[in-house]
């Protein structure tokens, strides 16, 4: 008789990933679907939910018949999704409108107000956090404010992943750290805090029910069973973001593990088995799935994004998609380190989390000169988000945390000349996880084999490989040290001239 499998998705900004992994936790094939972001507006960013949970279908289809599996052999299905984002479901899971991106920055007055409503902390004591546009609470007020109708039709709000699995099973609920990333859930009991939910003015009967990542949520429906080449019938687990997710999935599970997501955006995941609290009074942790552990998450807004950005500019609209010549980029970028003459890039395209927290700011070239061309001005992004990254990574220490291996996993990870700037930049070595741009999806893969109960912990379910190590230079990093100075002064700088 065939081994059972889980097949996991990973709902991304860019596109999903389909994955099938067997009951030892080895992917045994994967499928890419994309699809793209609306920005209707200057400042706005959003996505369908119901165009990337057709893409969904389609990859899931694809990776079923690549691998030869019958639908009859899957177990269970374990979904992960970028965190972040807002979309209001009807009572039956179907989204009423597009999905508000967790790029989208709307709701910098909402978010500006809350913040006035706590003058003498910015609200860090009531939300653990300095609520920003980025975070969820402004979104959903921005949409009771200015979508009134919209609002009183909605019967939930929830994130990616969440819209994403009750699209599957009709069924509604959240996972811990999914609800600990709304800062509407108290610290200490997971569930969503009346306090909270009265100082923001967000109805807590409107937020998904919390339930851990392993439960088995509902069930794939007749409708997703069809889109998706499942049986009807199939069971699927509540799920974890992409954080967690690639937390589990990066292998980066005890307590000072570090795992550092190169994709759209950028962000540093730090395990901890304490309540840290911020010495500046700016970011508190959000919860992990993993019972007992949180994850000190650090982001930087515009990482890959960045990239993808300079690329549609030198080449044209859907180049972020078709320009994969990671050899050309490995050969191009290190031969003009010798040429850049102080060029900087800051990388605040949708203003900047970690460590400024400011919705405002912009991204700017200093120090553009009449010899520099594309490899230049490539480079220059790569050291500027590897600046911001370093910067972050500063903050993140300033908690008292004693930090061991930094694991990369994502797109970024692919090719070495990115990897070696990030890591003379921290002055650290990097460890590039085996199949990096499968983390996530290992991750939610582990959600469903412990909730059938094929492994009994979720932070060993599924292997990580570490298939090479990136090792500073030390004299490149002098150099990084003397760029990142330079680089921090940029955003005062440009706040001073904006």
């Amino acid at each position: 008789m065939d081994s059972p499998v889980v097949i996991a998705y990973d709902v991304g900004t860019s596109g999903v990933k389909a994955v099938v992994v067997d009951q030892h936790g080895r992917v045994l094939g994967s499928r890419i679907r994309t699809y793209g972001l609306d920005t209707p507006q200057p400042g706005w960013a959003e996505q369908d939910v119901e165009a990337m949970v057709a893409e969904l279908g389609r990859a899931s289809r694809d990776v079923l018949a690549a691998v030869g599996v019958e639908p009859s052999r899957v177990a269970a299905v374990g979904a992960t999704a970028q965190m972040f984002n807002v979309v209001p479901v009807d009572a039956s899971g179907r989204s009423l409108r597009p999905m508000l991106s967790w790029l989208d920055q709307r709701a910098a007055p909402e978010a500006a107000e809350i913040r006035g409503r706590h003058p003498l902390d910015g609200g860090y004591a009531t939300y653990d956090t300095i609520v920003t546009a980025k975070d969820i609470i402004p979104r959903i007020v921005w949409l009771a404010r200015h979508e009134p109708g919209l609002n009183a039709r909605a019967a939930w709000y929830l994130d990616c992943k969440e819209a994403v699995v009750a699209r599957l099973t009709g069924a509604i609920g959240i996972d811990p750290s999914g609800a600990s990333a709304f800062r509407l859930a108290g610290a200490t009991t997971g569930a969503w805090d009346p306090v909270r939910c009265h100082a923001s003015g967000i109805a807590y009967d409107r937020l998904p029910p919390v339930r851990p990542a392993t439960d088995i949520v509902g069930y794939v429906t007749p409708d997703a069973a069809t889109m998706t080449g499942l049986q009807a019938g199939t069971p699927v687990v509540v799920g974890a973001g992409d954080v967690p997710a690639s937390q589990l999935g990066a292998g980066a599970c005890d307590p000072g593990d570090i795992h550092l997501s190169l994709g759209t955006a950028v962000y540093f995941g730090i395990t901890t088995e304490r309540h840290l609290e911020d010495p500046a009074q700016r970011l508190g942790p959000i919860a992990h799935v993993v019972s007992g552990q949180e994850i000190l998450w650090l982001e930087i807004a515009t990482g890959g994004a960045a990239l993808a950005w300079l690329d549609r500019q030198l080449v044209g609209p859907g180049a972020a998609e078709s320009r994969k010549d990671h050899a050309a980029i490995d050969r191009d970028v290190p031969a003009v380190a010798g040429e850049m003459e102080g060029l900087l890039f800051a990388p605040w395209l949708t203003g900047e989390r970690v460590p400024v927290f400011d919705d405002d700011v912009r991204a700017a070239f200093l120090g553009l000169a009449l010899h520099h061309g594309p490899a230049h001005l490539t480079r220059a992004v790569m050291e500027g988000v590897a600046c911001q990254i370093a910067w972050a990574f500063e903050y993140g220490l300033a908690y008292g945390i004693e930090p061991r291996s930094i694991r990369a996993v994502g797109g970024g990870s692919i090719g070495t000349a990115w990897t070696e700037i990030i890591a003379e930049t921290l002055g650290r070595p990097l460890e590039i996880v085996a199949e990096p741009q499968d983390a996530a999806a290992r991750g939610a893969a582990a959600c469903a084999l412990v909730g059938i109960g094929l492994a009994p912990d979720l932070r060993r379910a599924v292997p990580a490989r570490v298939e090479r190590s990136v090792r500073p230079d030390p004299v490149r990093v002098a150099r990084a040290n003397a760029r990142l100075e330079r680089f921090r002064e940029l955003h005062a700088a440009l706040r001073t001239v904006a």
